[in-house]
């Protein structure tokens, strides 16, 4: 390998540096912020993890996209493609006999073995919510609201498209189609690449069950019920679930409606992952980018999958990194002002640290600078696009005071080094106009 080569991360991968790295932690930052205030915690799972954990239940995509390997017990690991396996693993584990439902938020990065393009990035940063033990339609609501008021905090316009893949999932069911032939077909509609669907569909079942499911992933919520019916092999409790399904889909859009997001229904949503049982749905955009933006539903018994007693479970994901390439940096991050405190020579570095302290103690940020000249410490806060400059010289040192330029202005002010509110109210007035 070249030193160039050295130089360059793996395909797929990237340094974050300057503003991008910087609205990467804003977004990061808001997400975590949104999320405490709507009554979610933190969880913190392990960036590596068993590899049977994904391959139980992620679905036949994930598991071909994932980065797997040995450690050198022999034990095959895998680096995480997705969040949710590891949450629910960690509520078994260690969250079983919390009061419900668990309601929890975490910022991570995850990682799968695609094709590199726009939008999609082989290690790649998620913000999710999850909610565990709470059948209820509120609790889809629930991260769905919070998703929608950090998307519209960092200034993202977003809809929704909604489905539920239960219907699908119980049909096949019924028509003895086996669990990894559902999954491929499944698979293959959320590629978009519904003929081939179909294909493998008929291979297994009659042609007049391939149309009529066909029909189905053609059809609006109105029509829906009805093409069920025509299923002759749905029993009357089959049928009755999977309509309250779909009422249950029609009451989730027009909450998000009435709440002042637009939603809409669209069949042939499946989704990637092979967990979801019932209402799924993604956060959309038409402000550059044709992939979603995020997305999420019920995946109800997950925790069974693993061992556990069945639990309801909702929850979703955004994608950080395609969020941030609808966004411009300097617009989007807010300004924090910046303060340079030049130690000038014959001053004792604690003398400016001192400085420093008081000065962030009260919210400004602040660089400390040893320079032999006034004019040196100038160029290097006007390189750093600093707000002011406290200047800390022998004079001030032995008179007791200090010198704020403001250099936006270039007006200099001298006040007393001992009165801190003076101070920081001196350096917002003149620099910390953020």
């Amino acid at each position: 390998m070249s030193e160039e080569d050295i130089l360059n991360p793996p395909r797929g991968m990237r340094d974050i540096v300057g503003v991008e790295a910087e609205l990467h932690e804003y977004l990061a930052d808001v997400f975590r912020e949104t999320a405490r205030r709507h009554g979610f915690k933190p969880i913190i799972t392990p960036t590596v993890e068993y590899f049977k954990l994904f391959e139980m239940k992620s679905g036949e995509e994930i598991k071909r996209s994932m980065y797997v390997f040995q450690d050198k017990a022999g034990r095959t690991l895998a680096l995480r493609p997705e969040v949710t396996a590891s949450v629910v693993r960690a509520y078994l584990k260690e969250m079983r006999a919390l009061p419900k439902p668990v309601r929890l938020y975490y910022v991570a990065q995850c990682f799968r073995y695609e094709e590199p393009q726009k939008a999609r990035y082989r290690e790649f940063w998620q913000g999710g919510l999850e909610v565990i033990g709470d059948p209820d339609i509120n609790a889809d609501a629930s991260v769905a609201f919070a998703a929608s008021s950090f998307l519209e905090a960092v200034g993202v316009k977003h809809y929704y498209v909604v489905g539920n893949v239960s219907t699908y999932r119980v049909l096949m069911d019924k028509m003895g189609v086996p669990g990894e032939t559902q999954d491929l077909i499944l698979h293959l509609i959320d590629k978009d690449r519904v003929g081939d669907a179909l294909k493998v569909l008929g291979g297994v079942v009659t042609g007049d069950h391939v149309e009529l499911f066909n029909k189905l992933l053609n059809s609006g919520l109105d029509e829906a019920p009805g093409i069920l019916r025509e299923f002759k092999l749905l029993g009357e409790g089959e049928q009755a679930t999977l309509e309250a399904e779909l009422a249950r889909t029609r009451e989730f859009i027009d909450l998000l409606n009435q709440m002042g997001f637009h939603a809409v229904y669209e069949p042939r949503l499946v989704r990637g992952l092979a967990y979801y049982s019932g209402l799924i749905f993604e956060y959309k955009t038409s402000e550059g980018l044709t992939v979603s933006i995020g997305g999420g539903g019920r995946y109800d018994g997950l925790t069974r999958v693993y061992g556990g007693e069945y639990e309801y479970s909702t929850g979703l994901a955004l994608g950080l990194d395609r969020i941030a390439l609808l966004l411009s940096p300097e617009k989007t991050v807010p300004r924090r002002s910046l303060i340079v405190v030049s130690i000038l020579e014959g001053v004792p570095l604690k003398a400016g640290y001192e400085l420093v302290k008081r000065i962030t103690s009260g919210g400004l940020a602040a660089i400390p600078y040893r320079a032999r000249t006034v004019s040196k410490a100038l160029g290097f806060a006007n390189k750093q696009g600093a707000d002011a400059v406290v200047i800390l010289g022998r004079r001030e040192l032995e008179s007791g005071v200090v010198t704020v330029k403001d250099m936006h202005t270039g007006m200099q002010s001298t006040i007393e080094a001992g009165d801190t509110d003076a101070l920081i109210k001196l350096l917002e007035k003149h620099g910390g106009r953020g």
